[in-house]
């Protein structure tokens, strides 16, 4: 049985008060000044990792690598959690098949330990946890992960990954590292996109060239194979998203963004050679479609 894996999201982030001058009130106690990017013209402020205000990423005790919108932009995939196993060496998004639900909501863990012991914030502020308990044979079984694939990357002005010594300054629940994710807080608008498909060629597996109606009650039909190995074009995946910022007030905002997705199916197996139809010489025999043993494994989305 095929089906399409289609995804509807929305973000919403509101705020009343001035967050994007250098001159605002820090956002927490945790807050330092830094800039994000070389040449940046404003300094941003960074939550995460600190107790102090007086120090930048430079001067930190523990790395803080920043990952800014430019970066989500250009890396080429829509997948928050692919964007940051691209981006952030320690962090790992395994592609699990055959594991009922995990298929579909993948674990992702940060410096190898479990998707539960990394804390995830957005705007400084916890993130839920996703209702699915992984118990098949999978990264991640007997934890409940946060699934960052619902943040449309569009909506992230740049995401904070904390490593070394998350622990000490948020406890137990921070045992891999903080992820914090801070969502666009600007004025303006942007669209995008994406289209992708697989071209693939199955290395042994041949192509089936022509097939030949049975003749006896219980026979399976010749199969002759071209010699070649066999191509799939499937895994159409369709991404709509956009953002827009709107001011609110004199120093507020509120910015909005949707993100539709539309994944089509992918199929790894080889020709069915087996008898299809109990009837002798039955023509449908030599029409059916022989790719008929679904062998999903789930790859990446395509570009």
């Amino acid at each position: 049985m095929k089906h399409k894996n289609i995804a509807a999201r929305l973000i919403f982030s509101v705020s009343l008060i001035a967050t994007m001058t250098a001159i605002a009130a820090p956002a927490s106690a945790q807050d330092e000044t830094a800039q994000a990017d070389e040449g940046a013209d404003a300094p941003v402020i960074i939550v995460t990792g600190t107790r102090r205000t007086d120090r930048t990423v430079a001067d930190s005790a523990v790395p803080i690598d920043i990952i800014s919108s430019e970066a989500l932009e250009n890396s080429g995939t829509t997948e928050t959690n692919r964007l940051l196993n691209n981006l952030v060496p320690s962090f790992n998004f395994p592609q699990p098949s055959l594991t009922d639900g995990t298929d579909s909501l993948r674990p992702a863990t940060l410096r190898g330990l479990a998707p539960d012991q990394v804390l995830v914030l957005v705007n400084g502020k916890r993130r839920h946890l996703s209702s699915l308990l992984n118990l098949n044979g999978s990264i991640g079984r007997g934890s409940a992960a946060v699934d960052l694939n619902t943040i449309p990357p569009i909506a992230i002005e740049r995401i904070e990954v904390l490593r070394d010594g998350a622990s000490s300054l948020y406890g137990s629940d921070a045992i891999a590292g903080v992820i914090n994710v801070q969502l666009k807080k600007s004025v303006g608008g942007r669209a995008q996109i994406t289209f992708g498909k697989y071209i693939t060629q199955l290395e042994g597996v041949d192509e089936v060239a022509s097939v030949l109606p049975t003749t006896g009650a219980n026979d399976n039909p010749v199969i002759t194979f071209t010699g070649e190995d066999a191509r799939r074009n499937d895994g159409d995946t369709y991404t709509f998203a956009t953002n827009i910022g709107l001011p609110l007030g004199p120093d507020g905002y509120l910015n909005f963004t949707a993100e539709y997705k539309d994944r089509s199916p992918t199929n790894r197996s080889g020709p069915d050679p087996r008898r299809q139809f109990s009837g002798v010489g039955d023509p449908r025999e030599v029409t059916i479609d022989r790719i008929n043993q679904p062998l999903r494994t789930r790859p990446t989305p395509p570009i």
